[in-house]
């Protein structure tokens, strides 16, 4: 084969935009209701893009620290016994659930106390390119909080975060991308490229209260929004001048463009190893109505 024909054929193998695809997608599964909704999104992510599937199916031991004395012994024994075999339920339900997806997927089970599991669950996130999991919101998903910022901040890849109960959308068409000149903005662009690539609208915004660069920071929006337009994304660029917090103002914008999803990068800060969000990245996980991906 020559020079020029091989070209052609790793032209047509590489997706839209000559951008990347996802190869393996994991998803966070509790035995909970809401792990319909992210199997269906999960599913429908790999599905379009040829990607197999690994559903991480978390089973969380009671915490030694709330047991103390033999009688505590005997009773963390007793509890964490109940819960393995809450577990071994669990797991053969989601078995059957994975059966239907064919032999290229995978479920994962891990038990683990508190403060481990979390790191367990970072380490699987690391060898996927994208980890679907709920917001870490009030209610059932709320213990699962300090995980969700341990693949967020340890992780190393792509957050796809979905509100309680979203509805699965046909197709990710309208995306926002709530952009900072930083290097978490940079790795949640990056993680989020073969959605990007495949939207029909992609909005690149900034809400900046304070001016940065030669340009007031005009110059980082026109670059990245340049350098979307050469991976064949379908850019527009909009500097949001509003008075309200900058986090309401992505919601705001997000509502009026209909947006499938926001991309943004996650901020937060550490002592002692516990992670503690704050900003923009807490308001969009608490209150964001639509799916979000974000990257540390």
């Amino acid at each position: 084969m020559n020079d020029v024909s091989s070209s052609s054929e790793i032209a047509r193998s590489m997706p839209a935009g000559g951008c990347a695809t996802y190869r393996d997608i994991a998803v966070h599964l509790d035995g909970s209701p809401e792990d319909e909704c992210r199997l269906a999104w999960a599913e429908a992510l790999a599905a379009s893009h040829a990607a197999r599937l690994t559903g991480i199916f978390t089973n969380m031991l009671p915490d030694p620290a709330l047991f103390a004395g033999d009688c505590g012994i005997s009773a963390i024994g007793q509890l964490t016994d109940t819960v393995i075999e809450e577990g071994n339920v669990i797991e053969t339900r989601l078995k059957r659930r994975f059966g239907r997806l064919g032999p290229a997927n995978e479920l994962r089970r891990l038990d683990a106390f508190p403060g481990l599991l979390e790191q367990a669950v970072a380490t699987e996130a690391r060898w996927n390119d994208l980890f679907v999991a709920s917001s870490p919101r009030d209610g059932e998903q709320a213990r699962w909080r300090a995980m969700i910022e341990s693949v967020m901040f340890d992780g190393g890849r792509g957050l796809f975060l979905l509100p309680p109960k979203v509805e699965l959308r046909s197709a990710i068409r309208t995306v926002l991308i709530a952009w900072v000149d930083s290097r978490q903005s940079a790795r949640a662009v990056a993680e989020a490229m073969p959605l990007i690539a495949r939207a029909s609208q992609v909005q690149v915004v900034t809400v900046s209260e304070e001016a940065h660069g030669r340009m007031g920071g005009a110059e980082a929006l026109a670059d990245i929004t340049t350098h979307l337009t050469r991976c064949g994304a379908k850019v527009t660029a909009n500097a949001l001048q509003t008075e309200t917090a900058p986090g309401d103002a992505l919601l705001n914008e997000a509502r009026r463009t209909s947006a499938d999803l926001i991309v943004a990068g996650a901020y937060g800060h550490s002592r002692f190893r516990e992670w503690a969000l704050g900003g923009v990245t807490a308001d969009l996980l608490a209150s964001s109505p639509v799916t979000l991906l974000m990257a540390h």
